[in-house]
């Protein structure tokens, strides 16, 4: 089912963790994996930088689709997008920025193939 709400959500990366294979104990965040054709599949990961959370969302063994962070804003509420690692789009061909969990109080994914976004593929973790 193509995305609605999700898609419409504002980019927002914030300047928090650009590149998430700095982290440390790094793990997928439960009930966030969706197969999503094939052997593709996107999933949130989680780990700890600087003593902080972040959480980033991934791809993997993936061709040309895209991938998306979709979180919730602690303090408005809000949803948003993060996708490129510079934080300039919604989405990435790999991984996402990391968001932190003094903003993220809930994240998952979604995925885009051939123009077309589906997702959010989970439920809110």
């Amino acid at each position: 089912m193509p995305s609605t709400q999700a898609s419409a959500a504002p980019v927002w990366c914030g300047n928090w963790l650009s590149e998430p294979s700095l982290a440390s104990n790094i793990s997928v965040v439960p009930g966030t994996t969706a197969n999503v054709g094939g052997s593709t599949y996107i999933r949130v990961n989680q780990g700890t930088y600087g003593g902080k959370w972040y959480a980033w969302a991934k791809m993997y063994n993936y061709g040309m689709d895209l991938v998306s962070l979709i979180w919730v804003n602690q303090s408005d509420k809000a949803i948003y997008a993060c996708g490129s690692r510079d934080g300039e789009s919604e989405w990435s061909q790999d991984y996402t920025a990391g968001v932190d969990d003094a903003h993220a109080y809930k994240v998952q994914a979604k995925y885009k193939h051939s123009n077309v976004a589906y997702g959010p593929a989970v439920v809110w973790r």
